[in-house]
Parts: C-alpha cells; structure tokens; sequence
C-alpha cells in the first residue's frame, strides 16, 4: 500500500462524482478518483444525451436550489467554453386540479419563479404538436430545458484533472476500511489512503456501505426515442420539455430532440428491482408498445419509436437525496439516491461535497437529505 495519503478520495465518476472531484479539485486539494468501469460508461445512471433541467417542483426546498444549481451549470459551461444547459421551455400537464401540478405552482410562488397557466389554445398556438383534452390544466415554465448529459460527467472530470486531480478507470472499489486512522481504500490491486472519502457510488452504494443498511432500492428503467419524419417542429426551439400525471398516476416526460438518438419519451420510476450487476439490459417489448400509445395518442408526429436504452435508477422510498456524513465516520461522506430527477442537481451537489470535504460544512440546507431523517417511508 502506497503511504501518500490524498486530500480526498471520490468513488464513482458518473454525475455526482465527476462534480464532486471537480469543486474540490479546484480548491487546491490533491484528489483521487475510483471508476469501476471507463469514463461515460452506460452501466449506471449518468450516460446518455439528455436529462432535464427545470425549477418546478412539488417540493419547495428544491425549487430554491435549484437557482444556484443553474448559475453552476452555466459556471461550467464559461469555464469549459461548451454548451451544456439548452433552453426550450416547459409545459407540465394533468387533469384539472391535480394535486401535482397544484404543488408545483406552489413551489414556484414560493421560490418567486415566473410562470404561466395556458389554456388549449395558447397551448395548440404555441405547440401544436400536442394533442390535450380540454379538461387539462397546462402550467408554462420558461427557464426549463435539458443538460447534455454525458458531456458534462466528462467536463466535470475534465476539468477536475486540470486541476491536478487523478482518475483511475477500471478500478473497482472492494472495501472502505474506516476504523482506522485515516480511511483506507481497498481495491483489486491497491489501497489508498484519503483523509476524506466522497462516496458517490450510484447503485453500487449500499453494497460498499452495507453496514448501513441504506434505504435504496435500484430498479430498471427505460427511455424511448423518437426520430419523427419533420425533425424541424421538435427541435428546442419548437417543441419544449414536457411532463404529463396521467389519469393512472404515471409520471411521463419527453425531451426534445438533440443528438444522435432524437426525441426522449419515458415513464419516470415503476421499474423492477435489481442488483445492479445484475440487471437485464434488453428494453422490455411491452414497455415500448406502452410509450408509443402514449405517444401516438398525445404527440402523433413523433410516429413510432426508433430504439429504447435501459438505465438504472437509485432511490430512497421518499424520492429525496442523501447527502450526508457517515454516522459512524465524519471523514466519509455519502452523496446518493439521486435518480429520477437528480442530474440537473450535479453542479451544485458537487460544490456541497466540496465544502463538506474542505470545510466540513456547508451553506446550503442539507437537512432534507440527511441519513437520519423520519420521512424515509412513505
């Protein structure tokens, strides 16, 4: 075992770690990254062209975050000189006076963030690719939009290592050895020494903090993508995110059409539980036929899908992060249960981490994410 002992040590390259080993990176600390698999790897919950940026939410202590959250993201792309945040507006859908899109509304009073309730024909004017009932409320978010997903995990890490941070690919994690006095890595090869260990492991957290007993189930997802025969009407410009509750309670979303895969629709959440080591990666036949009648009924002329990937999704029973220090080890820090709708958190859970790793605080109001917290069961 090498006796050099690093300011930091971050598990896992994908969103939150490449963040993580970014900011803290960047404050001067000699940081070491572990990768169990090559950077941009599609094994996890980060890969991928698009995930949404947006303030509205159903939850008021994300709404307020997310206003530092987009000031990082347009930080990174200064620095980097690259585009990585895409504009196009939103439009959130449901039955009139659904719960959720009432809690949005709510959210964004309170965070002070402009909105506006369409009706069908503000909504047919402005985006007539969309087929609405009339008993619809239609809310209009301008500031929503999508992150290029897998380019910013590899700027982050770019960036990180231009500031002297070392990546290890192919180096998989076997065990965190905290009892000690400073905390010992164990991989295949090698250990390492780090004062601090940031474990953003995705899927594979629990099983590298077993002993916790973590509450994260890891279940399978998967996305549709459409390439519809007038490429022109669902570029950024001329279609917008969107989310739909539907009268079943399904929580669907679509993206617009960016890079080589086209148009995103998907179902967010209600995937089967596995291990992650262990999960089909073959898109299931009828989940597909599901999301083109969804489709064919909301969106005709985006016509029938092309292909469908399948990702994994890490989360607690209430949908809310875990960003936290070990409670048996103040110099591990934990940052979890993010997917579904944490992507667009990656810029500002990195300067969390940062300040974690280098102050052992932050300024930012962690509480609803601490390990500890009572609303794990709902």
């Amino acid at each position: 075992m090498s006796s050099h002992i690093y300011d930091a040590i971050v598990i896992g390259a994908g969103g939150m770690g490449s963040a993580s080993a970014y900011h803290i990176a960047k404050s001067g600390a000699d940081v070491l990254v572990l990768e169990q698999f090559q950077r941009g790897h599609t094994f996890g919950s980060s890969h991928g062209e698009t995930r949404i940026i947006r303030f509205f939410y159903d939850k008021p202590f994300y709404t307020k975050l997310m206003k530092t959250a987009y000031e990082e993201w347009r930080n990174l792309e200064s620095e980097s000189n690259k585009e990585l945040l895409f504009i196009s507006g939103s439009i959130s859908i449901g039955k009139k006076g659904n719960q959720y899109t009432k809690a949005v509304s709510e959210s964004l009073d309170e965070a002070r963030v402009n909105y506006e309730w369409w009706n069908l024909k503000d909504l047919s004017k402005r985006f007539p690719q969309f087929q609405v009932p009339h008993d619809y409320d239609i809310l209009w978010q301008k500031d929503t939009g999508f992150l290029y997903a897998s380019e910013c995990v590899l700027t982050h890490l770019q960036l990180a290592e231009r500031n002297g941070a070392i990546v290890r690919e192919n180096t998989s994690v076997k065990r965190i050895d905290w009892q000690t006095d400073v905390p010992t890595i164990h991989t295949e090869k090698d250990n390492f020494l780090g004062r601090k260990v940031i474990v953003t492991a995705g899927a594979w957290t629990s099983s590298l903090l077993s002993t916790l007993n973590l509450p994260l189930t890891v279940t399978k997802q998967q996305v549709c993508y459409y390439k519809p025969t007038n490429t022109e009407m669902f570029l950024p410009n001329n279609y917008p995110v969107f989310t739909e509750i539907t009268d079943d309670g399904e929580f669907i979303y679509g993206i617009s059409y960016f890079g080589k895969n086209g148009a995103k629709v998907a179902r967010h959440g209600m995937g089967q539980a596995y291990p992650p080591d262990e999960c089909n990666r073959q898109p299931d036949a009828d989940y597909i036929e599901h999301i083109d009648t969804y489709v064919k009924e909301r969106i005709p002329g985006l016509g029938k899908s092309t292909h469908a990937e399948v990702c994994l999704y890490t989360e607690t029973p209430d949908e809310d992060f875990i960003i936290d220090t070990h409670p048996e080890c103040e110099d591990i820090l934990i940052a979890a249960g993010f997917s579904g709708h944490g992507f667009k958190f990656c810029s500002l859970v990195g300067r969390i981490m940062g300040d974690l790793a280098m102050r052992s605080k932050t300024d930012f109001d962690i509480s609803p994410f601490s390990i500890s917290r009572k609303t794990h069961e709902v």
